[in-house]
């Protein structure tokens, strides 16, 4: 994984997470409120229901013989429709009035237009507002067979205060959900839109930085004078084309060492010998491929790994040898000129590491000086070279 890849990671996940975090407090949180006041709104309801039955009507509750439920001599629960429908026209709120556990009035209408009521909440109202006198917040509650929301308030006796029935207000919980669902939606909408800026904004920063971050590195991989790798760089890239090379492929290290560079330091300057050694540089990058490794190990002494060889192309190692000693007897800095290097090239295809790569060519470079320098030798480890 990059860097870059990481750093932003590491920025962005922690946002992402807490964002998730908040969206999840504050969807509770707003779900709670609601649940809170649309119980407040029920409850307010019922008891302004109960206020009005109980203003109609005198006396104590009872089914007449007739079978309607009456209170007192002069007011008909089971037939009076006003109450429970006003009310629903003002706050959208159904009313049912239950005599013991029997809804006796009701303002809900069946698919027919028939006023029916058939709830899951009849257990809970047996079980504990007739029995314990409780009220009950149910938050979901089948009415007919679709979920609603019902508070529930016991219906007491004038004479002995009595729990004689109860007094449900219900509403459909479709726009409770709907609420929810559009706050979801919208804040989920808004976290995006949001997070989308601040993934920009962090992307942003996190390039410049990992650009800065990535120059720096490179810049403390290279050799400030030439750009090309210094010793330790090259080494570590070497080592770690050796481990990934195929089986079939031939390792080739070449090595370049200036003859007599101490005369030119001597004779042109410091300043000269600096421009020799990165014209030098500039001479090797153009010779080689991109994908070769090359670097400046110290001094007048260079390095190339050309990784991915086959057999068949060793002879190009020697080629690119030849050409850049042509490149050095014509290049010219000041009054400086006719240069020269001495060159070791060592080939290996029995899985050497670096180490005995870099004495075969090693072995190679002294054998080149011997000679007179300004020439090059290859040895292979086929040929068992090492010395």
């Amino acid at each position: 994984m990059k860097y870059s890849t990481k750093l932003l990671l590491a920025n962005c996940i922690p946002i992402i997470i807490f964002s998730i975090m908040s969206l999840i407090f504050g969807f509770i949180q707003f779900r709670s409120s609601l649940y809170e006041e649309k119980e407040g709104n029920l409850k307010s309801t019922a008891l302004a229901a109960l206020a009005l039955y109980s203003s109609h009507g005198y006396g104590d509750y009872g089914r007449k013989s007739d079978g309607d439920v009456w209170r007192g001599m002069n007011f008909n629960i089971s037939e009076e429709t006003a109450v429970v429908d006003e009310l629903k026209d003002q706050t959208n709120v159904d009313i049912t009035f239950f005599f013991e556990d029997i809804p006796e009035m009701t303002s809900i209408l069946n698919e027919e237009g028939k006023r029916f009521v058939e709830t899951t909440a009849i257990e809970s109202i047996r079980n504990y507002t007739l029995t314990q006198g409780a009220q009950l917040w149910c938050r979901n509650v089948k009415i007919n067979g679709k979920i609603c929301q019902a508070y529930i308030i016991p219906i007491r006796q004038d004479s002995n205060n009595e729990i004689t029935g109860a007094l449900m207000a219900s509403q459909s919980s479709n726009k409770f959900n709907a609420a929810i669902r559009n706050y979801i939606l919208t804040t989920v909408a808004v976290m995006i839109f949001i997070l989308f800026g601040v993934f920009l904004f962090i992307r942003w920063h996190v390039d410049m930085f990992s650009q800065e971050f990535y120059e720096i590195t490179d810049k403390s991989k290279r050799d400030l004078l030439t750009g090309l790798y210094n010793k330790r760089s090259f080494e570590e890239e070497v080592q770690k084309a050796i481990k990934n090379k195929n089986d079939d492929d031939v390792s080739v290290l070449l090595i370049f060492d200036f003859d007599n560079f101490k005369h030119i330091n001597d004779h042109y300057g410091h300043q000269t010998g600096d421009e020799v050694l990165k014209a030098f540089g500039h001479i090797l990058t153009r010779a080689f491929r991109t994908k070769d490794i090359i670097g400046r190990i110290g001094g007048d002494e260079f390095m190339v790994y050309m990784p991915e060889m086959e057999e068949n192309f060793l002879e190009r190692a020697d080629e690119i040898a030849q050409e850049i000693l042509y490149e050095l007897r014509i290049l010219k800095i000041g009054e400086a000129e006719k240069f020269s290097c001495s060159i070791g090239i060592g080939t290996d295809s029995n899985g050497y590491d670096f180490k005995g790569l870099y004495l075969l060519a090693d072995n190679a470079l002294y054998e080149s000086k011997k000679r007179g320098k300004a020439c090059y030798v290859r040895y292979s480890s086929d040929l068992n070279n090492l010395k």
